[in-house]
């Protein structure tokens, strides 16, 4: 790690990983190798940079209004003690597989329930927690969807995965996923079948356009031979994708890759994430240039928010008082806090597509 990050900030970011419960730095071989790539040309700071490596900005930039848990996902776990099944709708629920990743995502909105989850039951094995999952969803028919989450589902290995889909076969599975960024070869012959066996939902989070490569390419031109269906969802990061130019180019590889984007999130509130925040006044421009620059097949692609209350859009404002956004669902309210003024820099464009130049 010493020749991406200086070890003074290393340093001072591990004594972070100790005391605040944040995941500590993690990158695969493969993810490195595009990281030193783009430091060799900009220097350090850049998009895939930045989404696995702390800066001195994440440290140091803080907002009037943080939380560890926006979304607080402790209120909708339905069995009392188990801390991998959450329920927010009635028709599906996410199911924490694991607590493992490939690679730990610089802007990571679990970090702090990753952390704990860490120490927690989620270190029975995939057996049990399968069982327990079971019982809940034969009591509950309304339950359609298991959305596998974590962690990376990918991470449990073939074995487990094949037994957790034969076990869930009555139900639809959606399976959430980095792996195909972070390490491509997770997705060998037999895990393609064995998802193709099942009929899963695959859905990537590709966050830059860069980190689609060639190799990434032809797995997943592979998985779509294979029937697969491919859907992806990714955070709007500031120093990351935060032009509607460099979402235009993602979107537009996805399509060509028969990827259908579901969502581009809004960052949650949470600590330690205000370098990756966008002001909510600049992503609605960024949402309307995308809107009116692209056609349909781009910019159908929706804005949301995940809250404790469900998915919010810019429909559901109630209220904007200064810094307080209030969304309004299914009779319920949710405060969002902006980011303080000053910020929010938008990021340059040279530096986002430094292979272009732009």
């Amino acid at each position: 790690m010493k020749k991406i990050i200086d070890s003074k900030l290393e340093s001072e970011y591990n004594k972070l990983v100790e005391s605040e419960s944040i995941l500590p730095i993690k990158i695969t071989d493969f993810y490195k190798k595009k990281v030193q790539e783009e430091i060799s040309k900009i220097g350090i700071g850049g998009p895939l940079y930045k989404s696995v490596i702390p800066t001195q900005e994440k440290i140091s930039i803080k907002t009037s209004v943080e939380t560890r848990d926006f979304v607080e996902e402790n209120k909708h776990m339905p069995i009392e003690g188990v801390d991998y099944i959450i329920r927010k709708y009635e028709d599906r629920l996410v199911f924490i597989i694991t607590d493992i990743c490939f690679s730990h995502c610089q802007y990571c909105f679990r970090t702090y329930n990753l952390s704990k989850l860490q120490k927690s039951n989620l270190k029975e094995t995939i057996y049990n927690k399968i069982e327990v999952l079971k019982k809940y969803l034969k009591q509950h028919n309304e339950v359609k969807e298991v959305i596998f989450s974590g962690g990376d589902p990918l991470s449990i290995g073939y074995e487990n995965m094949s037994y957790a889909l034969e076990e869930l076969k009555d139900w639809n599975i959606r399976i959430h996923t980095r792996a195909i960024v972070y390490e491509p070869k997770v997705f060998d012959d037999k895990t393609i079948q064995l998802l193709k066996k099942y009929n899963v939902r695959l859905v990537f989070h590709i966050n830059h356009p860069y980190e689609i490569c060639e190799i990434v390419e032809n797995k997943i031109k592979e998985l779509y031979n294979n029937s697969i269906r491919l859907y992806a969802q990714f955070p709007l990061l500031r120093g990351i994708n935060d032009n509607y130019i460099v979402l235009r180019k993602l979107l537009t590889k996805m399509d060509e890759l028969h990827i259908r984007p579901l969502s581009i999130f809004i960052p949650d509130p949470i600590a330690y994430s205000a370098s990756f925040r966008i002001s909510f006044k600049r992503i609605i421009d960024i949402m309307n240039e995308l809107n009116w620059n692209t056609p349909s097949w781009i910019n159908s692609t929706r804005f949301v928010m995940d809250t404790t209350i469900g998915k919010v859009r810019y429909e559901n404002i109630k209220k904007w008082e200064g810094n307080c956004i209030t969304f309004s669902r299914d009779g319920q309210d949710v405060e969002y806090y902006d980011l303080d003024e000053g910020i929010d820099i938008p990021s340059d464009l040279n530096k986002l597509l430094w292979k272009e130049r732009m």
